[in-house]
């Protein structure tokens, strides 16, 4: 770096940007290295991207059913269950894989059987295409963990939405419309905007869920709506990678070493000497800035204390300087 500063001297500015960043890029390297670590960012990239996929997609759902008459019961279990699947496969097989879309089928084939069936074709077609239906929905479930008993619950509520409609005497949902929402399904991804990204829930079961093991030595902290300022939200954003800090968290004070952060700056990894990482929400970071919680662990940082420190001993010895 010192180098390359004396070497171009005249180019100003430019040249301290340009090694400012090289070695910014390196601390985040050299701090992430280890194989522990990068399987926890890696994951946390993961959770991120998931999470944000299933708030879209709950999103995209909720426009398409928005003129449509769907039952409570199926728009509940395609909000708050069926997006989470969605979002998992797509990221688990791809959104344009074959096993994603027969997902993204199943929720427009549910839409269809939950509605009224007033024509024999159709009740006769219902009953053939019923067990496909439920097997897919299984299969969903099952890739969200949803197993046992709660999944036994919501296939039971969905049977009984669907005995209703069965016997409903209403207007049916005209083909046109299902077939529209099967299409737009296929291509959900084409519609993704950043709408609702600052919505991103955290817990440790999606840390889990995508480990595949004991997530225990991963503190997951996240946003619990506290109100920050933005100026507060911007620090959180400012965080420089290698810094210490401070952190009480549940009243035990931990020093920690801000590590990583996701591409869309969600997610921010501190590391604890005592192998222990603390994996905090956007918010939640902001939130323990403001309210102290999270302090720098040095008050000055390294080059303004070497330059304090530099000056002191010419005060006390100008001699220093004939040399």
């Amino acid at each position: 770096m010192v180098q390359v500063i004396e070497q171009y001297p005249e180019t100003g500015q430019r040249v301290f940007k340009l090694v400012y960043d090289e070695f910014v890029a390196f601390l985040s390297k050299y701090l992430t290295q280890s194989d522990a670590t990068q399987r926890l960012m890696s994951v946390a990239q993961q959770v991120e991207q998931k999470e944000t996929m299933a708030i879209q997609y709950t999103i995209e759902l909720r426009k398409m059913l928005n003129d449509i008459p769907v039952r409570d019961e199926i728009r509940e279990f395609l909000f708050k269950i069926w997006a989470e699947v969605l979002a998992m496969a797509a990221l688990r097989y791809g959104p344009q894989d074959q096993q994603t879309v027969t997902l993204k089928r199943a929720a427009a084939d549910l839409v269809w059987a939950a509605s009224a069936k007033p024509s024999r074709t159709d009740r006769a077609r219902v009953i053939q295409d019923l067990p496909n239906l439920l097997q897919r929905l299984r299969q969903g479930m099952a890739l969200m963990g949803i197993e046992g008993e709660p999944q036994e619950q919501q296939i039971r509520v969905i049977g009984e939405t669907l005995s209703d409609a069965f016997m409903s005497k209403t207007d049916a949902i005209p083909a046109a419309q299902i077939d529209a929402m099967s299409k737009r399904l296929a291509n959900l991804e084409d519609f993704f905007s950043d709408e609702g990204a600052a919505q991103l829930p955290l817990d440790a079961a999606s840390i889990e869920l995508l480990l595949g093991v004991d997530a225990s030595t991963i503190e997951v902290v996240p946003d619990t709506g506290t109100k920050v300022s933005d100026e507060m939200l911007a620090w959180a954003h400012d965080l420089q990678v290698g810094n210490w800090f401070m952190l009480d968290h549940n009243n035990r004070v931990t020093q920690v070493q801000f590590v990583w952060r996701s591409d869309r700056k969600q997610l921010h990894l501190f590391a604890a000497t005592g192998g222990r990482s603390f994996l905090i929400q956007a918010g939640r970071l902001a939130s323990y800035l403001q309210a102290g919680l999270l302090v720098p662990a040095e008050e000055e940082t390294l080059t303004v204390r070497a330059t304090r420190e530099a000056l002191a001993k010419l005060d006390a010895n100008p001699e220093r300087l004939l040399d």
